[in-house]
């Protein structure tokens, strides 16, 4: 298995210190005289004490940083992160939202996307889309066998080409992965406009 797990890993791309950050919070805590943590993996980008990101529309300033127990300047991906923020409140930050650069992703509630596991058609009218450390239940409207558009009960900081998983929470099952093809796709107002996209 760990040998499996070193090829594997050695076959992923490097990441890029350069690109955008997007870091999905999976926890967030207080420390007295210190103020809001958040934590999460930085899977690409840098991050620099001082940094100024955005979090749910507004806009945090990076007091302090810590990387495996030892506090740093900065962090370059691929790498777990603790964030000490500077005005936000703690009760202000959930699970799974998104810490980012600004100006920098356009936060999209209707995506198209391609399939991979289920065939679309047998998939229920809602499922959760699972992203970074976030679950979001999604509308599914079918396109094709392979492809549907997906209207997310919230909008989220996504990208052409962004992996997530579906699961069908009525039968605790995964229904498979996606892979997102476009993040501003156009109405389907007509008769046969869905096929037509597919």
């Amino acid at each position: 298995e760990r040998e499996f797990l070193d090829r594997l890993g050695a076959a992923l791309p490097p990441p890029d210190p350069g690109a955008s950050v997007r870091l999905w919070v999976d926890r967030s805590f207080t420390i007295r005289g210190s103020g809001t943590v958040v934590t999460g993996t930085l899977g690409a980008g840098t991050l620099t004490v001082g940094d100024e990101l955005e979090l749910d529309g507004r806009t945090v300033r990076v007091r302090a940083l810590e990387s495996l127990g030892r506090q740093a300047s900065t962090v370059a991906p691929v790498a777990r992160v603790a964030v000490n923020l500077r005005g936000v409140d703690r009760s202000a930050v959930r699970r799974g939202a998104a810490l980012v650069t600004p100006d920098r992703f356009t936060f999209v509630d209707v995506i198209d996307v391609r399939v991979h596991g289920d065939p679309v058609a047998d998939l229920p009218a809602t499922v959760t889309m699972h992203v970074g450390s976030t679950a979001v239940p999604a509308h599914v409207r079918p396109l094709g066998t392979d492809t549907a558009r997906l209207r997310l009960d919230r909008p989220l900081p996504l990208r052409i080409g962004d992996r997530a998983l579906l699961r069908d929470p009525g039968r605790h099952h995964v229904a498979g992965g996606l892979t997102v093809l476009d993040v501003a796709p156009p109405p389907l107002g007509r008769r046969g406009s869905a096929r037509d996209r597919a």
